[in-house]
């Protein structure tokens, strides 16, 4: 008897198939549940009409200073990147507002929630009769559609439907455009372009091209391989032909490595800021190929980065680069203008989006002990972060045996009393 004999429901392997497919289609219902609650939340804060907090410089319209107040909630309420909160929340918004027809699909779970954002994503900007015709038709077709397949139709879709308004989303999407950086396992870490698709294109195209050219070339690596380091090369090496462009810069990286293990006498890890522990090995090509070193003293007990002493309100470079050590960016805590130091216990990892959170909005930031920071939203909920660019402390018995050795110096130093 062969596997297609034998009935469905004697085998654990069919069955084991179906448990998945279920599952699925409960975690869209489930996300269509959310999607409301996300709506709710949404338009209830807008009836608080929350206000700009700040004192100086442009004043945010209440609808702003809700979105973004919004925004940072869900992002640290489900522990996701902003980015990936603000795909949530505008999809929940778009779907239970204005896509009836894809909601009930979601609802059923016929499609995923993947599948619902690409929908949401693509209907930004149609009203009316195009909307109503746009809704009805990707309701219809994301059940047969992978992800991929939908996101083309939608594309394709809205076009038609509203060809008037394609060039003016175009030139807002343009203003987008970004590089991020993410990490991944092994030393690794993704660097993701986000740009007009004819240069992203062309840049792919010029990658294979040169990849193709070192292969027949006699270079043993593949032509995957061949391409990033082609493009990395270019990135590290190359010049820009912008105007105005400053020429000769080359990247810059922070690596924490510990004495100890520098000197090959110990195993903590060093630290590539932004990214996290890396491996001894690349550790030390990087400390060797370096045009600069700066010491920096940490408390053997606690492994916290010893502050540095307050000065003008402009933080010094030292101070700026202890800040990013600890965490990516650098900014006051408690404002200047409120009194706050220029000190490294009042210098906090705020990012650009985070410095106009924290002034603009009902969100309260606070520096705890260990350059902890303390998050309170205008909800009452209440965020805690660790700082990422700390040491481990050193280990108890090499701290005891300093500790003695220092004390029966200072005995032997002070003076007989008679």
């Amino acid at each position: 008897m062969t596997p297609a004999d034998i009935p469905p429901e004697q085998s654990p392997y069919v069955a084991a198939l179906e448990r998945i497919a279920a599952r699925d289609k409960q975690i869209a219902e489930l996300s269509a549940l959310r999607a409301v609650d996300v709506h709710d939340a949404w338009q209830l804060l807008l009836a608080e009409a929350p206000h700009d907090q700040s004192t100086a410089g442009p004043q945010w319209s209440p609808a702003r200073v809700a979105e973004v107040e919004f925004f940072t909630e869900v992002a640290m309420l489900t522990h996701r990147t902003e980015y990936r909160a603000r795909t949530l929340a505008d999809t929940a918004i778009a779907l239970v507002s204005k896509l009836p027809a894809s909601f009930a699909v979601l609802a059923a779970g016929d499609m995923s929630e993947e599948h619902a954002a690409v929908i949401a994503t693509h209907a930004d900007g149609l009203e009316g009769e195009a909307l109503k015709k746009y809704d009805a038709r990707m309701a219809r077709l994301a059940p047969g559609l992978t992800y991929k397949q939908l996101e083309y139709r939608a594309r394709s879709h809205a076009q038609i439907a509203k060809p008037e308004t394609v060039v003016e989303r175009v030139e807002k999407a343009v203003t987008t455009r970004r590089v991020t950086v993410d990490p991944a396992k092994d030393g690794m870490a993704y660097l993701t372009l986000f740009a007009p698709a004819p240069e992203v294109y062309a840049i792919a195209n010029r990658a294979v091209a040169l990849a193709r050219g070192l292969k027949v070339g006699g270079d043993p690596r593949s032509v995957t391989q061949l391409r990033v380091d082609a493009l990395s090369d270019l990135m590290l090496n190359g010049e820009t032909s912008i105007p105005g462009a400053t020429t000769g810069i080359r990247g810059r990286v922070h690596v924490m490595v510990p004495a100890m293990t520098l000197l090959g006498v110990g195993d903590e890890p060093a630290i590539l800021r932004g990214y996290g522990p890396i491996d001894p090995v690349t550790a030390a090509r990087l400390t060797a190929d370096a045009t600069s070193w700066r010491r920096i003293l940490t408390d053997p007990i606690t492994g916290r980065i010893l502050q540095l002493s307050p000065t003008d309100y402009r933080p010094t470079k030292e101070m700026r680069d202890h800040a990013t050590l600890v965490h990516p960016y650098c900014d006051h805590t408690l404002d200047f203008a409120g009194g706050g130091l220029t000190e490294d216990e009042n210098l906090a990892p705020l990012s650009p989006t985070h410095h106009r959170v924290k002034h603009h909005t009902r969100w309260q930031i606070e520096q705890g002990e260990d350059n902890t920071l303390i998050w309170t939203s205008p909800a009452g909920l209440v965020y805690v972060f660790e700082p990422q660019g700390m040491m481990r402390p050193a280990p108890k018995v090499l701290v005891d045996a300093a500790t003695k050795t220092t004390s029966e110096e200072v005995t032997a130093e002070e003076p007989c009393p008679f």
